[in-house]
């Protein structure tokens, strides 16, 4: 009988090519901050079936390879590829009938491309070439079972106001975002993981005593509008109300 080895190896498909993506290209970092302090809820979800046709990469391993470059010549323990090969002959039922038991632990943050984050990369390469060895067979495309998610939801507009002030305004405007009041709440299959998020804002645009403040997310995103809105310069109104507002730790926007 044709192993999926083989069959990896005389039948090349189209996907296989693609490139295994990097999660920490997507979890990025620039401008001073990461995205996961813009992070405002994690869905934790264990013994999910997932589509393996949604996982697009991974966190390092064999990340940069093609799905079939990480079978035929892995950059990273090619011993232990072979080994997951090996057991797939030996039980193929492994990823269809619950035995996972959570052994692949899939993260996404738009929640339809997901990345190995975490344990169960080589299980994933394997899955991939299976579930679809199965469906050119079968007509049908098997779901693996017994997969951990987390679905990373962040604040994508604070995210990118925060990163356009500091791209353009570092110089006048100091900032600093913190995550306040975790939330842990069990639900049907998993946990909800919830934050507040909160800004330190010092604005130096006006000259001599600084202006200052703490936002929460609404308000900053308001605050940076309005800013960048002026491409940085204090307009004739800000100018008045910061000669009005005594208070320094109040911030000049309309709110």
């Amino acid at each position: 009988m044709t192993t999926l080895f083989d069959d990896i190896l005389a039948t090349p498909q189209p996907w296989s090519q693609q490139r295994i993506a990097e999660w920490a290209d997507v979890f990025s970092s620039q401008h001073g901050a990461s995205l996961q302090d813009f992070v405002v809820l994690e869905r934790l979800r264990r013994d999910v079936r997932v589509d393996m046709r949604a996982v697009v990469g991974q966190s390092e391993h064999y990340a940069g390879q093609s799905w079939r470059e990480a079978v035929l010549a892995p950059q990273y323990k090619p011993g232990k590829m072979r080994a997951v090969f090996a057991q797939y002959e030996r039980h193929p039922d492994y990823y269809f009938n619950g035995e996972l038991d959570n052994g692949i632990l899939l993260s996404s943050i738009d929640g339809s491309n997901w990345y190995t984050n975490g344990g169960g990369n080589h299980r994933t390469v394997l899955a991939k070439f299976a579930c679809d060895r199965i469906a050119r067979q079968t007509g049908r495309h098997p779901l693996v079972r017994g997969a951990w998610t987390c679905h990373y939801q962040a604040d994508m507009l604070a995210w990118s106001l925060f990163c356009q002030l500091q791209q353009g305004h570092a110089e006048a405007i100091f900032l600093r975002v913190t995550r306040e009041d975790m939330r842990q709440e069990a639900v049907p299959g998993g946990s909800d993981i919830s934050w507040r998020l909160q800004f330190f804002v010092v604005d130096r645009r006006f000259g001599g005593t600084a202006r200052s403040g703490r936002l929460d997310a609404a308000q900053f995103c308001a605050y940076a509008r309005h800013v960048l809105a002026h491409d940085g310069r204090p307009s004739w109104r800000d100018r008045v109300m910061n000669s009005l507002i005594g208070d320094s730790e109040r911030l000049v926007y309309p709110s």
